[in-house]
């Protein structure tokens, strides 16, 4: 995973634009009148989400038609974030991990918020957690391919993690030059993905568990997840769930 980077101005953030061949870009500032404008556009589109919810609204029998092979790189994609929080002590504990499909969403992990009183160190700490989890998600998909190839989707981990990198080094208030943030920016990206990629490389048979588990529960429970990692079952309780329905 290679992160190339293209500048602009100082950024207020930065984001990737393609997860296919992930490249850092530094958005331009809006003036004003680009922020009034979006403002009002995200307010159309909010009512407009409104007002269909209402009409129609969400259920978890109504799935979105993804194919088997699509829905198993998602729980791949899942295991990856979810093995990598349990090996993390520092990124928090995670509360669920689920490949139920919701609002187009294909899947998520859902981790405990952090500590709002956490010191300086444990603060970087968790964020240095966060960023090797969020693009543990696509190396795993990686691992469960096994011809080191990417999907063209799931953008935003990537954008999640540019931005807490980004932050890591001072964010706006820090005064660098976009040279300055964009080296900054990889240096702590490629540590991360190494990071990452040791640890799910090094537990291969667990994400391998992990994502079986996913597919057929659709989603796992803190307690279930512990269960796999800890002796590579699940407990009764769990066990007693019904299979996941499978989209398709």
């Amino acid at each position: 995973m290679r992160f190339a980077s293209q500048g602009h101005d100082l950024p207020p953030g930065i984001a990737c634009a393609d997860r296919a061949m992930p490249e850092m870009r530094v958005p331009r500032r809006f003036d004003t009148a680009q922020i009034n404008y979006s403002g009002v556009a995200v307010l159309m589109l909010l009512g407009g989400l409104v007002a269909a919810a209402m009409l129609d609204p969400p259920s978890e029998n109504r799935v979105p038609k993804i194919s088997d092979e699509d829905r198993r790189i998602t729980a791949y994609h899942e295991s990856g974030h979810a093995l990598l929080a349990a090996k993390l002590p520092a990124s928090g504990d995670i509360l669920q991990v689920t490949i139920v499909s919701r609002w187009g969403v294909l899947g998520s992990m859902t981790r405990a918020p952090a500590d709002g009183n956490l010191g300086d160190e444990a603060r970087r700490a968790r964020k240095e957690a966060e960023i090797a989890i969020a693009l543990g998600g696509l190396i795993a998909e990686e691992i469960a391919r096994g011809d080191g190839g990417m999907t063209d989707a799931m953008t935003s981990d990537i954008k999640a993690a540019e931005r807490i990198a980004f932050d890591l080094l001072g964010g706006t208030a820090a005064g660098l030059t976009v040279a300055e943030a964009e080296a900054g920016v990889r240096r702590l990206m490629n540590e991360a993905e190494r990071r990452a990629r040791d640890i799910l490389e090094g537990h291969e048979a667990e994400l391998h568990r992990l994502a079986a588990a996913l597919l057929e529960h659709g989603t796992l429970e803190a307690v279930d997840i512990a269960d796999i990692l800890n002796d590579g079952t699940l407990s009764k309780e769990s066990r007693k769930r019904p299979a996941a329905v499978t989209a398709g």
